[in-house]
This record gives C-alpha cells, structure tokens and sequence, in this order.
C-alpha cells in the first residue's frame, strides 16, 4: 500500500473517531473486530460529512473540531449527583487571566450567581484551532444544585452564551419493595408478560384492548400479581393496519387507538346512531369472524373500530363540543398541553389516509408529492386548514387511548399490584412514519439501525429504523430524547427500553448492503442515562434495560449503578451443563424464562421451533439437525438444575428418551425454577401458562410468517380463573416468598 494511501486511511480514521465512530469493537465471541475503513465512509457519508479525497477529508476535521472547540460553553451539559458539579469553559490562551461572570436559572426561577477568574480553573484540554490556542477549563459549579432542567448563562468580556444544565439524579427510581436500601422490606415479585393484541375476551373486537388489559389485572392483582408488561403500544398506521410491528412504529411519543375500547366510550352508550349500526346483522357478522380468528386480522379490526370511533367523535362533537361540556374542556386542555406534537402526528395521519386513499402503496411520508414531505410547506398548511376535522379526529384518538391507558394502570393499582403496568420502548422508528416526517433532521436517514453479525446472523441483522443523530441531539439540547423518554413514562409504573445499549452505541447499517457493512456509532451513555435517571425520578417511573446480546463493559457499569435493572432470560442462561443457579441470577433484574423473540417455553422443549425454522428456509437440513442435538444438551441440561433445586418432574429420566416429553408438570417446575431466582422481579407469558408452540414473532422474517398477529388460544376469563392456573399463580407467589 502506498504512504500517502497510509495517510489518508489515517485521516479517515481520525476523522471516523471524531464523529463517534470506533476503530474497533468486540464480538458476541468475545474477539476484537477492527472497522473497515469503507464501512467507516457508508457512515461519514450517511452524517452528511465529506469524506470524497483527502482534501475532504481534513477540511472536514477542521470543521468539527472548530465547531468543538469555538463555543464559550456547551449547548447541554448533563452533571450527576455525586459526582463533582463542573462545567467546561472554552476560551483563547489569553484570556486565561480574565474573570468569567454568570447565572443559573433554577426550573423555579431562582438565580444563582457565578463569578470565577479563569486563572483559578484547573486546565483539561487545550488544541489550536485556526492559529489560536484554545483552552478548555473546569469551572466549579454550586454542589447543592437540585436535580432539574435549569439554564447557565456565562459572559466572558461583551460575549455571552447560555447553556441547558441538567442535573440528574444518582440513579432511576426504585420503590421501597424493591429498595435495596431498605432492608427487612425488600420483596421479590412477580408477574406476567403479555402482548396485548393477543388477549382473547367476550367482549373485545378481535384483538386485546385496554378494558381487555383492566380485566386481566383486576383478575390477577387479587391472585398475588404485581406487576404487567405490555408490547410496546406505539403508534403504528390507522389506515394501514397490516403494518402491525409493535417495533416498528410510526411513533414513539404516541399511542396505537387500535388499542381503544369503543364499547368503553360515553359516546358509543348515548349514540342511537352507533348502537343501530353496531346491532346490525353485517356489523355482528364481521365482529364474529373478528372475534373467532386465530389470529388478529387488522384490516377487518380497524374497519369496525374506525368505523364506530368517527361515529363517536361526530357524537362528541356535536354534543360536548356544542355545549361546551366538562368532557370538551378536558379535550382542548389535552391539546393544549399535547401543543404543537399532537397536531404534527394527527396531521400525519390525516395526510397518510388522504395519499393511501388514491394509492394502496402510499406506505409512508416518502411516497407523497414533494410540496407535502415538508410539514412546514404551504401545501402542508392549506391541507391542515382544509382538514381541521380529520385533524382534531385523530386528536381525539390520542385522548382516548391515554385515558384508557390511566384507567388501566388504576385498576392495576386498585387490584392490589404494587408496581403495575410497564410499558415498552422501542429502539427506533418506522422510516416512513410520523415522528420522521415531522422531526426529519433528528434522524439519519441514509443508516439504519442494526446489530453486528454472529452466530445467529452471520450477515448481522438490519432492522430498517433510521438511528438518532447523535450530533443534532445535542444540538436541540436532547429534546427529542427527552420528550420520548417522558411520553413512555407516562400512565404506567416501570418502562423496559429495548436494546438499551442503543444509549451508548447503535449499529448503524448502510442503505442496500447487508448488516455486515455497517459500523458502530457512539452516543453520549453518561448524558442520555441521566436524562433517564432524572425522567425515572420525576414520573416515579422503575427502568428496565434490555441488555440481551454483546453487551460492553461500559453499559455492564453504568446500569448497575444508576439502579436500571437488566434483563435476565432464563432459556439464555445455560452454563456448562447446567442452567445457572437460581441464586446466581442478578437481583436487580426482571427475569423471564423465555420473551417475544424466543420460542414458547412448550416450542423449545419440543424443538418445533427449529422446525419452524427449516420450514421457512431459515436453516437447512444440516442446521437444523445440528440446533437439535445441541437443544437436547440444553434440556439435559434443564433437568440437572431442576433435580439439583428439587424440582425434577416425576417420570423424567433423561436416560430414557420417551420420557422426555413435554407436559403441564414440567411447565410448572421450570416457572418453579424461575419463582427461586433472586431476580427481584420475574414475568411469566401467558403463552407458557396455555401451554402455546406457536410464537408470536419469528426474528429474520416478514412474509414468511404472520408475525405480531397469533392470539392465545383462551379468552382472559378462562385463564385466570383455571384452577390449574391458579395453583400455579399461588404457588410460584410462595416461591417469591421462600
């Protein structure tokens, strides 16, 4: 290779590592992988960085670390409790002598005064840029800051520049039960997972919904339950429901209405109107079918309930809006406080019906004419102008389905479960979706998130979400993460953010290549996680961080630390010939045997998953025979834990083959296993209970299986009053206690 090729890979490598993308990483094996430096250009490229020759290239490393390196003080800086308080103060070497003034303005308004001469600030970096020396200094900050969003504001001679503080909190939120400070009190809890469209009952229109989600707690709080988690409920696409991914939504920071319970509403009760058209021979027929299908069908579920919802709005508006009710003043308080937000993502979806009703393929915001992906252009306003009742509809949806979702975490509360519900934060958004549409520069759009090839996925996985720009994040101060964070917060006790990695590092994947192609890119973990930690303490919200895969040392720390529990699986926790120990398992974890992306607990045993998996083209033969022989050294391996924790099922010799089927008592015995950890809270899967083989989602898949859409073959009644079940509730209850 020739020198001046040797530079120039060292420009861009100097280059890469100053936009946050590492040489190196290590491996789901545990081997160091070193970056290609094309792979390193695909994201350079994706950020808008030039990059094209080595002239670029060093302009554009001037450019950034000017942009670094010209500010007074930083547009955010995030400081912890417990950690010194400072702030870094950039400025020329000769005006190292000179006297910075400056203020903080408390969230309550109190001003805090600052006066320090620089020459008394200890140095921590200094580099020249454009022929001047430029210092960076530590400058102290008052030790008795309170935990807030407050403002700094600094002058430096006539030159004044302000900067969001934040101050978070030493660690997320923790209730006394489950309070390691609290000794005596602690308790391990349990509960159950579930994903809500796959609740059956007598009364919802063919796919779980929120008074679904009221009955199954007020059944099982009273059973010993304390705790219930959902899918994420992101809002996906009203006009088209087949795009049903709980994990690739339109957006984040509102709900799915597919979730409303219409039956629920004032409206549909005092409408003739609607109750005429609901005891219809063909609106019954179509809720049968609805009703009897094995799996959701969303097209004929939304059809019946956006039928009856417009009806109810119309209602609504006619009645409470009319007359100025208290119900109409709770509507236009909500969209007031929602603002701006709430009419960007109802304006969204109106503009989304409006393009797909002319076009089946309209799948999103990039399908649309030009004048109309911008939501500032003026076609967008004179549509928003023309559309305000479409508009305020879908305002009226988002009001629903929070008040909904209030009611269900009150009843959860009310059925004597002392967390509740927790909600589910998926790690991106939908390319095409409203939260893209709307903040379009927040995201990369030519990346999208991924993770590394392994074992399972030799080419690594693309998930097609566009990542965060980390560099515009900081830029808004981290609004958009701290809105999103607060959003999910909102009307539940605890929140589980997938791939929490995603706070330190995302794997950025380039357009048409394969996941293998891409790189990581670093975000601020220290930032991101206090923004977390101070949210968590104000909702009085608990975090779990789905910490499943390669995880780094780095996010290994800081979870522990901050009080985000990890997520333990049992079906992953296999070691040497033997599945760990209960007492083993991390305490400050939920811990589950099995979740969405893994086979039921029934599948594993019987391998029908691998099974699965050859049918759809995912393993050969030859894979497949080799998955099973190693799936019976994990069940041997099962057995050996179970007899050691006195738990073997009668009749199981793992000598004898025909005695190793699968059955309702070895069911129990490995949820027995799983009560004993000493994860302080566990969840069960209703699937698991029911004794299910069919999973809900198939990873490396779309049209090759039905993915998100299998409901449990019980309605809620049914399972929670089972006696079979009951005894397993009580019973895994005492194991919590043991």
């Amino acid at each position: 290779m020739k020198e001046s090729t040797m530079h120039e890979i060292k420009q861009i490598d100097a280059l890469a590592e100053l936009c946050g993308i590492p040489a190196h990483y290590i491996d789901a094996a545990g081997n160091p992988v070193t970056l290609e430096t094309d792979y390193k250009l695909n994201a350079l490229k994706a950020m808008g960085i030039a990059a094209g020759n080595e002239l670029e290239v060093q302009a554009s490393i001037d450019r950034i670390l000017r942009k670094q390196w010209s500010p007074l003080i930083p547009v955010v800086h995030v400081v912890h409790c417990g950690d010194p308080f400072t702030v870094p103060i950039q400025v020329d070497e000769r005006q190292r002598n000179d006297s910075l003034r400056g203020e903080i303005i408390l969230e309550d308004s109190r001003a805090i005064p600052l006066s320090v001469n620089l020459s008394e600030l200890p140095e921590e970096d200094r580099l020249s840029v454009d022929q001047q020396e430029r210092i960076r200094l530590l400058c102290p900050l008052p030790e008795d800051l309170v935990a807030g969003y407050h403002e700094l504001s600094v002058t430096l001679g006539s030159h004044q520049e302000s900067c969001r503080l934040i101050v978070a909190p030493q660690t997320c939120y923790e209730p006394d039960i489950l309070s390691f400070e609290q000794p005596g009190r602690t308790e391990k809890i349990w509960g159950v997972s579930v994903q809500l469209y796959t609740l059956r009952s007598e009364n919802n229109w063919g796919m779980g919904d929120f008074s679904d989600l009221k009955q199954l707690v007020n059944q099982l709080g009273p059973q010993g339950a304390d705790i219930i988690g959902l899918n994420p409920i992101h809002s996906l696409y009203p006009s088209n429901p087949l795009h049903c991914s709980p994990y690739s939504p339109s957006s984040r920071n509102f709900i799915n209405p597919l979730y409303i319970d219409v039956t629920a509403l004032k409206e549909y009760q005092d409408s003739a109107e609607i109750q005429q058209y609901v005891n219809s021979d063909d609106f019954l027929s179509q809720l049968r079918k609805a009703r009897d299908c094995s799996h959701v069908e969303y097209n004929r579920v939304a059809s019946l309930k956006f039928s009856v919802l417009e009806m109810a709005f119309r209602h609504f508006e006619k009645h409470d809006k009319a007359h100025q009710s208290y119900k109409s003043a709770n509507f236009a308080h909500y969209c007031a406080e929602k603002g701006q937000d709430l009419e960007l993502q109802a304006t969204y979806e109106a503009l989304f019906e409006h393009f797909r009703s002319s076009d089946i393929n309209s799948w999103g915001w990039n399908c649309w004419p030009v004048d109309y992906q911008d939501p500032d252009s003026s076609h967008v306003k004179n549509f928003v102008a023309q559309s305000k009742e479409r508009i305020r509809f879908y305002m009226y949806l988002q009001w629903i389905a929070e008040q909904q979702l209030a009611e269900a975490q009150q009843a959860a509360i009310e059925s004597g479960m002392r967390i509740g519900i927790y909600r589910d934060l998926a790690v991106g958004v939908d390319h095409g979706g409203a939260d893209v549409w709307a903040h379009r520069d927040h995201y990369v759009l030519n990346a999208s998130v991924g993770a590394p090839p392994d074992t399972v996925a030799p080419q690594g996985q693309n998930w097609g979400l566009p990542p965060f720009d980390p560099n515009r994040l900081q830029e808004l101060a981290y609004k958009p993460f701290i809105d999103m964070v607060n959003a999910n917060m909102q009307h539940c006790a605890a929140l589980r953010i997938d791939h929490v990695m995603g706070i330190l590092r995302l794997w950025w994947c380039p357009p048409d290549k394969t996941a293998d192609y891409g790189v990581y890119v670093n975000y601020p973990l220290k930032d991101l996680l206090g923004i977390i930690k101070l949210e968590s303490q104000r909702q009085q919200c608990l975090i779990f961080g789905e910490d499943l895969g390669t995880v780094p040392p780095e996010i290994e720390a800081a979870l522990p630390a901050a009080h985000c529990y990890s997520n333990e699986v049992v079906l992953f926790s296999r070691v040497d010939d033997h599945f760990l120990m209960p007492e083993k398992y991390k305490p400050r974890a939920l811990t589950c045997i099995s979740n969405h992306d893994i086979p039921t607990l029934r599948a594993w045993w019987n391998c029908s998953d691998l099974d699965l998996r050859q049918e759809l083209g995912i393993y050969d033969a030859a894979r497949t025979a080799q998955e099973k022989t190693a799936r019976h050294e994990d069940k041997l391996a099962m057995l050996k834990t179970l007899q050691h924790i006195g738990e073997a099922p009668y009749g199981i010799n793992p000598g004898d083959l025909s005695s190793m089927g699968y059955s309702r008592e070895l069911m129990e015995k490995i949820h027995y296993y799983l009560g004993k950890t000493a994860s302080r809270i566990i969840v069960i899967q209703l699937e698991d209970v029911l004794e299910l083989d069919t999973p809900v989602n198939v990873p490396g898949t779309s049209s090759e299986y039905r993915n998100w859409s299998r409901k449990l073959t019980r309605n809620i009644n049914e399972i929670v009053t089972s006696e079979d079940n009951r005894v397993l509730f009580r019973n895994l209850g005492l194991t919590r206690k043991a």
